[in-house]
């Protein structure tokens, strides 16, 4: 009888051991295949420790001697905070495919260095954070109000503007006075006219130089004209066709030599990237530059300037708010200023301190005041592959003035540039 005890009591204690044990059984090898695929594929995010000992990502696209000045102010940065930052170039022309395809897989930076316009694009897709998430300091608020609207989408602005090398008119004053012209041709004067019409007693000498094939320049030349280049009016056309007569096209590494036509006074005004005449206005002072305020104004595009985002994937996106603050600082814009040329973005640079380092080359009054009522692209902007085109052809000579403004009407004639 007590044998039949024993075994009873040895049965009851094996069953209870058996329940016991596959109760506690959590290994990730009993998990169901789902299971197993997603903790697999979706490793646990490491611990705030872990991002902070991390260096700061940073992808950009620069040429390499702005690449070069990006990256004595980051070693200022680092030796200065202790935090280390690595910082890769892409230069090619396919710069935003690649970094989008990175993005894309989740192998983004945690900062980007990209030209203003790609940054609402960047926006439209997830890819970065609002500038307000991440710090409030960084969020660029004094800068030139149409560098910001270029920045803006859904409410919300998505970068930190670092600068801005819009096409700038650079005249030569006592070129002009030997032709009869006191002063710098006004947009809406009639002076314009005057200087066009000097044209016929010049006989083979022109008195316009730009880059070739260069759309930003010629709407430069056109804004600064008053003419407007996505839809010119009659009298604009009239105008357009005297221009051409004038203009003198600058080839790929030929610019020293239309600088020093200037400097003969062979010239009468260049169009160049404002970096280019901040450089040479420093050998020569007596030069004049003008930048076409309302065609900026109105095409926020055309200042082509590049900014700051930070990525969705950011591991750290406070670190990296407090990297973009100190190269985007007064004394990171004017060390940067002073070594490329390219025009400061803050406000209080051009309406109250003097700029140490390289004095403002242009005074700005429309591109300061704030924009009001202002959404979306410009028409030109919009128009931006259809006017190069017909740009092309026009200064080309493969079309009349009235076929260009057919052209931005959407009525083109079958022509190329090539033709």
């Amino acid at each position: 009888m007590k044998r039949k005890n024993y075994w009873f009591l040895f049965a009851i204690l094996l069953l209870s051991l058996t329940s016991l044990s596959q109760g506690q059984n959590l290994t990730p090898d009993n998990s169901s295949g789902e299971e197993r695929k997603t903790m697999s594929w979706n490793p646990q995010p490491s611990s705030p420790q872990d991002a902070e000992d991390q260096p700061i990502q940073v992808i950009t696209h620069l040429n390499e001697s702005d690449y070069k000045e990006l990256l004595d102010i980051n070693r200022m940065f680092m030796s200065e905070t202790g935090i280390q930052v690595n910082i890769r170039n892409i230069p090619g022309t396919d710069a935003y495919h690649q970094l989008t395809a990175a993005l894309e897989v989740g192998e983004g930076p945690d900062v980007m260095l990209v030209n203003s316009p790609w940054i609402r694009s960047l926006a439209s897709s997830g890819y970065i954070l609002p500038a307000e998430s991440y710090q409030s300091t960084a969020t660029g608020g004094d800068a030139i109000s149409a560098i910001l609207q270029l920045l803006e989408w859904n409410g919300y602005q998505w970068g930190i503007p670092l600068d801005m090398d819009p096409y700038v008119l650079v005249w030569q004053a006592h070129a002009l006075q030997t032709l009869g012209i006191s002063g710098i041709p006004q947009a809406a004067g009639k002076d314009w006219k005057d200087l066009l019409g000097k044209q016929d007693s010049r006989k083979d000498k022109k008195m316009i130089a730009i880059p070739a094939g260069d759309g930003y320049a010629f709407a430069a030349l056109m804004g600064g004209a008053g003419m407007n280049p996505a839809n010119p009016s009659n009298e604009d056309l009239d105008s357009l066709s005297k221009l051409y007569t004038s203009i003198q096209f600058i080839e790929a590494g030929k610019s020293q030599e239309a600088w020093a036509s200037l400097k003969n006074e062979e010239l009468i005004l260049l169009g160049v990237p404002a970096s280019d005449a901040v450089k040479e206005k420093s050998i020569n002072p007596l030069l004049e530059l003008r930048m076409p305020e309302a065609l900026y104004a109105d095409n926020p595009f055309l200042l082509r300037g590049r900014s700051y985002a930070v990525s969705a994937q950011a591991q750290n996106p406070e670190k990296a708010a407090e990297w973009i603050a100190f190269m985007t600082s007064k004394r990171s814009q004017q060390l940067w200023s002073d070594t490329t040329g390219y025009l400061p973005v803050q406000r209080e640079i051009y309406e109250e301190d003097p700029f140490q380092f390289v004095q403002p080359p242009v005074e700005l009054n429309q591109l300061l005041k704030p924009v009001e009522g202002k959404s979306g692209d410009s028409l030109l902007q919009t128009k931006w592959e259809v006017f190069s085109k017909a740009a092309k052809l026009f200064l080309s000579g493969k079309s009349t003035a009235q076929e260009y403004r057919e052209a931005l009407e959407g009525h083109p004639k079958e022509k190329s540039a090539n033709e």
